[in-house]
């Protein structure tokens, strides 16, 4: 049997799937929690669920994982620098901060002048560039570099000062012009940069997989999914760890659509952090239309189109100045979950429910240390990281250990650095409640459901079904908006203002209010709601029930992420173009790090084809592609007609290799350009 195993590392939790190439079937599949401190340990556990049997029949392995995009979330990132050549630092401080250049310290800026067709004026000074290198670059773990019209002149500078890096310091160095075709230099920049921070962090969790894999004496080699949903190698994801911004969201899709076969969906994955919105219509996962936006970063990344929601199961439950039930954005451990861990927050769950003396509080908060400190903070983080070190408390009762008023904002750098954690109550607590999942412990849910249900007066069980209705609202609301913004683009800025976000809830609530409007509005799709994670098949019925749509909740839908990572193939896709060069009259094929002058038109097209094909098939290798490779190739000339006749602006040829997976791995190993027998 020809086996692979999926493995999605989330927020919440790491699940693993056995499957099936041949028959495309899941054998088997395995779900564990998500070790933050060390993803390694889940990792472990998850395939320790498996059958041992196929574990050691697995050819290969894929994994997804959200390591990159929270660390963008978080503007969190290895120690890396950015070496700009041909730009003024002054362009970048204007217009940096619109794509994640904020900090002056990672920008080195080189003294070169290239001319907009390519041809290079001004050769930096290389001798003074070797220097400088010693210099700045001394403790830095990643090295970014760009130069101004890389793409038209064939990226010589970015490959010189590579060449002299690499020489001096043994450090890893990626060139813009490795990742990325476009023209905006100072978002190349940004997406260069971010791809080094990631370096040390993907590189990082590659030696704990790989340790994982050792100790289990599983000797295959592991993929990891591409934010355009297909799949790179180990060893290209080391130098490319900026493909996988969207890599969990994307494996979702593809996972979504393995399972349901639908032509026309939209696919709600739901995890314990966010939501997750994906649109395929006729059987295509749609792309974004731009490169990826993450956190502060806006980047030249290629992805399918994921709408992320700050609603999950792990969602942080309050009550507002009138008691009504607010879900946050932010994400908090549930009472069941930490209960399960740390027994003692059940005794203080039931302490606060019963003693009257304690403030009635519209939020139910509980705090608990996960992690011991060393050097760097202040003698109040570290009294505070000691009280809390396993043992769970309100900030009421630790000030009084203290001796001192504690406030939320005396442990937020132990929550942001994850030193500390923060205990609430949930919609997977209220999922406990009422009997919809039952993973951890009911009764820490129902006692921390209890005192917020006691302020609004009425029972648990009422106030954990209220609960369901705000997850549903805003869950059907952020489907309406999504879809609009599918339909009409302008919607995308009428969403930023609240009265129009209202509106959209109003047509949630009509529906169980008896109102004398004189005009009801009800929002419908045709498309059926493909839901994936844990918690949808609770949430998501009732939403389609009110948009009129069809809800699929498939068999193994709670690991799509796993079987999305398995599924994918390898993509690769070269973009070159032949210029006019309006000074001699001949032509500039360039793109893809090349340059090349030829004097015929046609001849000139002919290379460029040529070129373009044979980028493809390279780069669809280098991310673990075999042969045969699926060649699709688009042609696009444009000329243009003036009062003296037409004329010649510009020819682009694309190239797409896609193919399978080189699994069956056991008999090969990788090389630089693919995979070849031993």
């Amino acid at each position: 049997m020809k086996i692979g195993i999926g493995i999605d590392t989330g927020g919440t939790c790491t699940d693993a799937i056995v499957y099936h190439f041949e028959d495309k079937t899941i054998l088997a599949s395995a779900k564990t929690a998500t070790t933050k401190e060390n993803l390694s340990k889940g990792i472990a556990a998850a395939l320790q669920g498996l059958p041992t049997e196929f574990v050691k029949q697995a050819e290969v392995i894929a994994l997804s994982t959200t390591l990159a995009t929270n660390a963008c979330v978080e503007n969190k990132g290895g120690r890396a620098k950015l070496i700009f050549f041909g730009v003024k630092a002054e362009n970048v401080a204007r217009t940096g901060a619109e794509y994640g250049l904020t900090t002056e310290d990672s920008l080195i800026f080189i003294d070169s002048k290239t001319r907009p067709d390519g041809q290079i004026v001004k050769r930096p000074d290389w001798i003074r560039f070797r220097r400088q290198v010693k210099e700045t670059l001394r403790g830095i773990e990643a090295v970014g570099i760009v130069e101004m019209f890389a793409k038209k002149s064939g990226a010589p500078l970015e490959k010189m000062a590579k060449e002299i890096i690499q020489e001096e310091l043994d450090i890893p160095v990626v060139c813009g012009h490795e990742l990325f075709a476009e023209n905006n230099i100072v978002k190349r920049g940004a997406s260069t940069l971010l791809n080094a921070q990631l370096i040390s962090i993907i590189a990082e969790f590659m030696r704990s997989v790989r340790s994982v894999l050792k100790s289990m004496d599983i000797d295959v080699p592991f993929v990891i999914v591409r934010s355009d949903g297909s799949l790179m190698t180990e060893e290209f994801a080391r130098k490319h760890p900026v493909e996988t911004l969207l890599c969990g969201p994307v494996a979702s899709v593809r996972g979504a659509m393995e399972l349901s076969s639908e032509e026309d969906a939209v696919v709600v994955d739901m995890g314990g952090t966010t939501t997750d919105v994906a649109l395929v219509k006729e059987g295509v996962p749609q792309n974004a239309e731009e490169g990826v936006q993450i956190g502060n970063w806006n980047t030249f990344v290629k992805g399918l189109f994921v709408d992320t929601i700050a609603l999950g199961g792990d969602s942080g439950i309050r009550l507002d100045e009138n008691h009504q039930i607010c879900l946050e954005d932010e994400k908090v451990m549930p009472f069941c979950m930490a209960a399960s861990e740390f027994p003692a927050l059940k005794e203080t769950l039931y302490r606060i429910q019963t003693d009257k003396s304690m403030l009635l509080t519209q939020r139910e908060e509980i705090y608990l240390g996960i992690k011991e400190i060393s050097d760097g903070y202040t003698d109040l983080e570290r009294g505070i990281a000691q009280l809390f070190y396993r043992n769970p408390l309100t900030l009421e009762d630790a000030g009084k250990h203290l001796g001192q008023t504690l406030l939320r904002v005396h442990l937020a750098r132990l929550i942001k650095e994850g030193v500390v954690i923060r205990c609430g109550m949930t919609p997977t607590d209220a999922m406990h409640v009422l009997g919809d999942f039952a993973h951890y412990d009911t009764e820490a849910a129902r006692c921390g459901a209890a005192k917020l249900a006691r302020i609004r007066r009425e029972s648990v069980d009422s106030f954990c079904r209220q609960v369901y209705t705000a997850v549903e609202r805003k869950l059907y609301c952020n489907l309406v908006r999504v879809l609009l913004e599918d339909r009409n683009r302008k919607v995308k800025d009428l969403a930023k203002f609240e009265p129009f976000s209202a509106f959209i809830a109003d047509t949630f609530d009509d529906e169980t209010k008896n109102n004398d409007f004189f005009l009801n509005l009800h929002f419908q799709t045709n498309a059926a709601l493909v839901g994936v994670g844990a918690p949808t098949h609770v949430f998501l019925p009732d939403v389609g029930r009110r948009l009129g749509a069809r809800v699929i909740t498939p068999m193994y839908s709670k690991a799509a992420n796993a079987l999305g990572a398995i599924v994918g193939g390898v993509s690769a896709k070269a973009v070159i173009e032949v210029l006019p060069n309006r000074e001699d009259g001949s032509f500039i094929i360039c793109g893809c790090g090349e340059r090349r002058i030829m004097t015929n038109l046609q001849e000139a097209e002919e290379a460029a084809v040529t070129v373009a094909i044979e980028k493809s098939r390279q780069a669809a290798c280098q991310r673990g592609g075999v042969e045969p490779l699926a060649i699709q190739v688009e042609e696009k000339e444009e000329i243009v007609k003036t009062d003296f006749g037409p004329v010649f602006m510009g020819y682009r040829v694309s190239a797409r290799a896609k193919g399978e997976l080189c699994y069956g791995v056991k008999e090969k190993r990788q090389v630089d350009q693919g995979w070849v027998k031993r």
